[in-house]
């Protein structure tokens, strides 16, 4: 049964990796959230909707957040923050932001109670010191199933500017996590900030490559999900319609609804032609007459003598 629910992605790495930065690409960069991101707090759980916020208490209880004060919110008493806005990416996936892993002034802890809600992780590494040792530490905890839906991205990989460094970076990088992640994207989060609508620098930032990847690991969430309590019976989720004031102008948008088109075309299969054995003349095990069907050419059916001319159509025998 699919997934009635939409996937929720959550993005991971330590502390300065580039999470603000890739959650910046993913949304849209927004006043909103240029505050969320720039601010300490417990893991912020994004999703598709009018503006709108709430904290979750560690008592179990949601308390109204006036978005003004995220500066308040308190790591001792919440377990995440939650905000609805109208973003490309929400339309298909809910995204949870997660403070750094290596962040010296909280605790694992916080963290680490909202890691379990996640289908799947984006976890950003720095290129210049790509996949630590503490890193592969927190990674080694993950569950095998969602790691085969994540994926790791190299971030700042403009900061290596040789060719053969970039290679040698990748292909350490490959080795190390082979079977931690569905795949690994080289990746200059900056540069697809500004790519704007410019598709050619989207591509090279390789932003183009990691949001197709992300696109199918989306789906493939969905496709082999289990519906939520009481959804049992129910479709499969679909991305919320966009709404054209506020979305469907951004690269992320224009690559998932062409994926979507892809997605949702039927496969026409070309099933071979059946042959009747009585009719088809190349399955009938009869030898062919000048009625029946064309004339067969042997090597005993006309042998031509030394420096007779060759007839068309046959061959000669010594």
């Amino acid at each position: 049964m699919p997934l009635t629910r939409k996937p929720r992605i959550a993005i991971m790495g330590e502390f300065s990796s580039g999470k603000s930065t890739l959650c910046n690409v993913l949304m849209g960069a927004r006043p909103l959230l240029e505050k969320v991101t720039a601010t300490q707090l417990p893991p912020v759980w994004l999703s598709y909707g009018p503006d709108d916020a709430y904290t979750m208490g560690l008592d179990g209880h949601a308390y109204d957040l006036d978005l003004r004060e995220l500066e308040h919110v308190s790591l001792e008493t919440t377990e995440h923050i939650r905000i609805f806005m109208k973003s490309d990416i929400l339309r298909y996936c809910d995204l949870i932001d997660m403070p750094g892993i290596s962040d010296p002034s909280m605790s694992s802890e916080v963290w680490e109670r909202m890691a379990h809600l996640a289908d799947a992780v984006l976890w950003c590494t720095h290129a210049t010191q790509a996949w630590r040792q503490s890193e592969a530490g927190v990674w080694a905890n993950f569950p095998q199933e969602m790691r085969q839906n994540s994926l790791l991205l190299v971030t700042r990989f403009d900061k290596i500017v040789g060719e053969s460094d970039r290679a040698k970076v990748i292909k350490r990088v490959v080795q190390e996590t082979e079977g931690l992640f569905a795949e690994v994207f080289p990746v200059s989060l900056l540069q697809a900030m500004r790519a704007g609508a410019d598709e050619s620098k989207w591509i090279e930032s390789g932003a183009d490559a990691f949001t197709r990847a992300l696109f199918d690991i989306v789906h493939r969430i969905i496709d082999a999900g289990h519906p939520e309590p009481g959804d049992i019976g129910k479709a499969a989720i679909r991305p919320d319609p966009a709404d054209a004031t506020e979305v469907g102008q951004s690269l992320i948008a224009q690559t998932f609804e062409r994926l979507m088109v892809i997605r949702n075309t039927p496969v026409l299969k070309v099933l071979p032609r059946r042959v009747e054995a009585k009719t088809e003349r190349l399955l009938r095990t009869e030898r062919p007459t000048a009625e029946t069907g064309p004339t067969m050419v042997t090597f005993a059916d006309h042998i031509v003598g030394t420096g007779d001319a060759m007839p068309a159509g046959r061959m000669k025998t010594s």
